[in-house]
């Protein structure tokens, strides 16, 4: 599994960095923050809501499609935004956080799994491997 998810990562980190290449950068600002709430234990978290002006379309609002507790942001601070020409509704604020957890939490997954994978496979065995042809005694009971 850790070369998957090793691989996913460098995948998706590959399209984030193409998406930086390639996208329009402007300033926004947080507008509000979107309560989430978790499905899996019920707790809540919070989107950024942000706004920014795209020429030709006026002021657009997204809604990030990260959330955290507590709020990595604050209503009113100013952010940097990047969005691709055409596409403003999937604008992502530019922070570690918005644009690369996912990759490194695949990443770290990722590593740790192999590394671990790795370690079963050289220190697994205990002793030296067993002989079995050796071991055979000719009375037809084989001892390991």
């Amino acid at each position: 599994m850790g070369p998957l998810f090793l691989g996913g990562a460098l995948i998706s980190a590959h399209y984030t960095q193409k998406f930086l290449r390639e996208s329009v950068t402007t300033q926004g600002r947080i507008v509000a923050l979107k309560p989430v709430r978790s499905s899996r234990d019920n707790s809540i978290s919070f989107a950024p809501v942000f706004r920014f002006d795209v020429p030709g379309w006026h002021f657009t609002t997204v809604v990030s499609h990260t959330s955290a507790n507590p709020p990595a942001f604050k209503p009113g601070e100013m952010v940097t935004v990047h969005y691709k020409q055409g596409h403003p509704d999937d604008a992502v604020i530019d922070s570690f956080e918005q644009l690369w957890l996912g990759d490194w939490v695949f990443g770290s997954v990722g590593a740790l799994f192999t590394a671990v994978g790795l370690l079963v496979l050289m220190y697994g065995r205990r002793g030296e491997p067993r002989d079995i042809a050796a071991a055979n005694d000719g009375s037809g009971i084989t001892r390991l």
